[in-house]
């Protein structure tokens, strides 16, 4: 069955639009969701600290990047790329250098993780009028499973929060299920949940 990608209808899931795109006959090709982290004033970092430690015992350096790792972190982004799950809601954008610089210049923060002068995690965040959002986290293959998108991204959330930041957002593929268990580790709640649609062909 082809999809017609020119038509995508994002709804929240169980909303009132729903039902009568269904009716017309279109299908649901992705899921995704977004979270919030609501911190009390003043704030609990205790388990954001935590994670950081874990990750510093265990010899990473977890810091804020400068647009002097710009192209580490855009050779991260490139090799990571192919492993981002897809829903027309969430598609990560292929960034080149310039790109990702830019991301310093609209005024967002980028957290990483580095060994041996290597950037093996980052965790980027972008402040809006509402809150503070996750742009994307990423880690290496070769340093996966070791709880470094927790440390990366719980640094950036400490940051922000020493600056008086309460309200964090962050979402992604619903079939991405190490990324909700992770954002609910830190205290992340699934607010929302939305539904990408499209007509056969």
């Amino acid at each position: 069955m082809g999809l017609v990608n020119a038509d995508i209808q994002v709804v929240q899931f169980n909303g009132p639009r729903l039902q009568h795109l269904t009716e017309a006959g279109y299908v649901v090709v992705g899921e995704s969701w977004g979270a919030r982290l609501r911190l009390s004033d003043p704030p609990d970092l205790t388990v954001l600290n935590a994670a950081f430690v874990a990750a510093t015992d265990h010899g990473f350096l977890i810091e804020e990047l400068d647009a002097s790792w710009a192209t580490q972190v855009t050779a991260l982004e490139a090799l990571n790329h192919a492993d981002y799950p897809y829903t027309p809601a969430t598609a990560a954008p292929h960034r080149d250098e310039s790109d990702v610089r830019e991301l310093w210049r609209s005024g967002c923060r980028l957290f990483g993780a580095i060994n041996d002068g290597q950037l093996v995690a980052v965790s980027t965040i972008r402040l809006t009028t509402a809150r503070a959002e996750t742009e994307f986290t990423s880690v290496h293959r070769s340093c996966r499973r070791r709880r470094l998108a927790v440390a990366v991204k719980a640094a950036s959330i400490t940051a922000l929060a020493n600056d008086g930041v309460r309200v964090f957002g962050t979402g992604g593929a619903q079939i991405n299920v190490g990324s909700i268990r992770m954002n609910e580790d830190i205290g992340y709640a699934i607010e929302e949940r939305w539904l990408s649609l499209t007509m056969p062909q």
